[in-house]
């Protein structure tokens, strides 16, 4: 699987196709008052999911990393055990078997790994294939250090510990902010769709104040105005909340 790229689903694209004919007609009502602009407004949709598999990337991504990281994990106690590196791996499968399931990201790598070793590639190998596909920096970075501790011999359980040290620690802050900016990003998305609330509220209880706004040249370049500006505090307040460590 290459990890940078996502096929979406036959569901996944029926709801985010819902998704996105359901917006097209709130900002069409909203702002325009015009079905043609419904239409015009169609095409749209292929950035809208494009952006929509972008963040499934990213999402999938973490959840890889973060699965990756309790393997690495797993497998510097196997060392610690006593294990050889390889069979190290197969005692993390277990473990991780246990924890996420079987049919989890990092299980069903793992089981491909084993696959590939028992048909004559080497467990480097099947790492930098591996860390290559995911795209995740903090695999790429593992398998490199893996690779030449291997090669050069060394406290290799140690060298293996103290990665792992690093990455979890990368793992809790990203944890402790996700946690920190869960709220902001819920208030965010409350103060996004206010705006739209008070238009729709308008609409509803007083047409005719709004009314001047609508089917003239004028009133039609002001909504168009007004919707930029909004589509771009929205995208800037989402840029502010997307922190990477």
């Amino acid at each position: 699987m290459n990890y940078r790229i996502y096929r979406l689903s036959l569901k996944e694209v029926l709801l985010f196709s819902l998704e996105y004919l359901i917006m097209d007609a709130a900002v069409t009502f909203l702002f325009f008052d015009e079905l043609k602009v419904f239409f015009l407004l169609l095409p749209g949709f292929a950035v809208f999911l494009k952006k929509r598999r972008g963040e499934l990337i990213i999402s999938r991504k973490k959840e890889l990393g973060r699965q990756f990281t309790d393997m690495i994990l797993a497998v510097s106690t196997a060392l610690g055990a006593g294990y050889s590196v390889e069979n190290s791996f197969r005692e993390a499968f277990r473990d991780m078997a246990g924890l996420y399931g079987k049919d989890s990201l990092i299980c069903m790598e793992l089981s491909g790994f084993f696959r590939k070793m028992e048909a004559g590639r080497s467990l480097e190998e099947v790492l930098t294939g591996f860390a290559e596909r995911s795209g995740i920096e903090e695999i790429m970075d593992f398998t490199e250090i893996f690779s030449i501790a291997k090669r050069n011999g060394g406290d290799f359980a140690g060298m293996i510990r103290r990665t792992v040290s690093v990455m979890r620690e990368k793992d809790e802050t990203e944890r402790e902010i996700e946690v920190l900016l869960s709220g902001k990003r819920f208030e965010q998305r409350i103060m996004g769709v206010i705006p739209l609330f008070i238009i729709l509220y308008l609409r509803l209880s007083t047409g005719e104040f709004l009314a001047v706004l609508y089917h003239n040249p004028a009133g039609i370049t002001v909504m168009l105005i007004c919707l930029v500006i909004y589509l771009l505090s929205f995208g800037l307040a989402e840029r502010i909340v997307a922190i990477e460590v």
